[in-house]
């Protein structure tokens, strides 16, 4: 009896119905087989490949940094001195050149927390300071900012071989820090490089 069925011939109405139904089907295999795992793969890939564009920007950048550090360091002003390595000593002829730089200027503070060494040879004297400039103290300086800059360039203008650390400024009384009537300087740390015999 299903022989009977299967051996006459489609209608015409059949056939199109048959026709649509095996072209339904090629699609859905398609797009399920190929269409969907390619634009799957595809999306997935564009991503990964902006993740190690961006990897890729950032060692850019750090490798720029790192590269205007070495130039930085290698252009110093080379008549910068590692002094001999003799705590009390080296402490009061610092003590001497901030008080030169802090005339006029009174509650800063400075202190000497820690002599590290890092390396043989060599001795790390970090130097913490903390001070507040306002338009009373400013002196003959522009304003306050420039004076908190020019204090900051004194500091790193000792004579001795040094770096800083960190710093933290505390603006107030200005919409910046270039305009304002008062700046702390809340954290400074300057690392003083002395030579261990």
């Amino acid at each position: 009896m299903a022989n009977k069925y299967l051996n006459r011939k489609f209608t015409l109405r059949e056939s199109l119905l048959l026709i649509l139904l095996a072209v339904v089907l090629c699609l859905g295999l398609y797009f399920g087989l190929v269409y969907y795992p390619v634009h799957t793969n595809a999306t997935k890939t564009s991503r990964e490949l902006a993740a190690v564009q961006g990897e890729i920007a950032a060692a850019e950048d750090e490798q720029r940094k790192y590269n205007a550090m070495k130039d930085e360091l290698n252009s110093m002003d080379k008549s910068t001195v590692m002094p001999q390595y003799k705590n009390n000593e080296q402490q009061e002829v610092l003590r001497a050149l901030f008080e030169t730089i802090f005339t006029g200027i009174e509650g800063y503070v400075i202190n000497y927390p820690s002599i590290t060494s890092p390396s043989p040879g060599v001795r790390v004297r970090t130097v913490s300071v903390t001070f507040t400039i306002n338009e009373a103290n400013k002196g003959d300086a522009v304003d306050v900012y420039h004076k908190v800059k020019s204090i900051l360039s004194d500091l790193m203008s000792t004579g001795y071989r040094c770096s800083m650390q960190d710093l933290t400024l505390a603006p107030s009384g200005g919409n910046d820090l270039e305009h304002a009537t008062e700046i702390q300087v809340t954290r400074c740390s300057i690392l003083f490089y002395e030579l261990d015999s």
